[in-house]
């Protein structure tokens, strides 16, 4: 008896250590793809610019079609090699997970809330740039293009993989920092906003919005959600109001007001921790 009990305790460590490297090789093969193709668009377009090949209207076709299906496109690529190569998954079934919905009123009331803490966020620290606000409506198609769809791989496949080996706070910092250094190339691409950002600013927002939608993605298990609340924040920052938060150093307001975003996202993780607590004991 104590024997079996023994090799049934050996069989069950071999798979556990066997899935656990399955989910380090998904992190690698992602990270690979996902830089690999983001940076070789990225570069191949610097070398455009350098032997001046690209002038003109062409210049701005090319530009922005480089960036938004190459390197935008990047992370949605790598997360769909990575599945195919470990269960073989389906463009359609791919697909499917993007739209997949747990509960869609839960998934309204959260994109909702994150949207609003976002918007209020960033009004706090910039200004309005003027525009018609009926330039949301147009803004935010060209944001799903022009960032939302990196949350298919970031948050769809990244975060969850990184959570299986670290605390859900760990998994997002490690996301909020990867996720900066992958922007890097488009510093020395011309025409882009990143060349006027300061780097150190960059990277605490995208800690700061990272773990942003790693909570929504968390609350809601949508990978859309997510991927409308990154083009709403794109939208927001950049689109309608000012990026004087990015182009310098971070000052206390800004560190203040990242504070604050993030301690009340806890609180929301906190609460609704609790109620989902609450209803599985109501329910046994």
């Amino acid at each position: 008896m104590e024997e079996r009990d023994n090799l049934r305790r050996d069989i069950d460590m071999k798979q556990e250590k066997t899935v656990l490297k399955e989910d380090w090789y998904m992190v690698w093969r992602y990270l690979f793809y996902t830089f690999t193709i983001a940076w070789v668009t990225e570069f191949l377009l610097i070398a455009l610019y350098h032997f001046n090949l690209l002038n003109g209207n062409i210049a701005i076709v090319v530009h922005f079609t480089v960036i938004g299906f190459g390197a935008g496109m990047a992370p949605a690529y790598a997360a769909f090699i990575v599945q195919k190569k470990h269960s073989n998954i389906t463009f359609k079934e791919f697909c499917r997970q993007i739209f997949y919905t747990e509960n869609i009123r839960k998934s309204v009331v959260f994109l909702i809330v994150f949207a609003l803490i976002q918007f209020v966020a960033c009004v706090v620290q910039e200004d309005y740039l003027g525009n018609p606000w009926y330039l949301f409506i147009l803004f935010m198609p060209m944001m799903i293009l022009g960032g939302g769809l990196e949350e298919v791989g970031w948050r769809g496949v990244f975060q969850p993989l990184l959570e299986k080996h670290f605390s859900f706070w760990a998994a997002a910092l490690i996301e909020g920092v990867i996720w900066s250094v992958w922007h890097l190339p488009l510093w020395l691409v011309p025409n882009t906003s990143q060349g006027a950002y300061d780097f150190t600013a960059f990277t605490l927002y995208c800690i700061t919005i990272g773990l942003t939608l790693a909570a929504a993605y968390r609350l809601t298990k949508s990978v859309w959600v997510t991927i409308l609340i990154h083009a709403w924040g794109n939208t927001v920052l950049g689109g309608m109001y000012t990026l004087t938060s990015l182009n310098n150093f971070p000052n206390m307001k800004t560190l203040i007001v990242y504070g604050m975003q993030i301690a009340l996202i806890m609180i929301i993780l906190f609460f609704q921790n609790k109620y989902d607590k609450y209803r599985k004991v109501q329910n046994a």
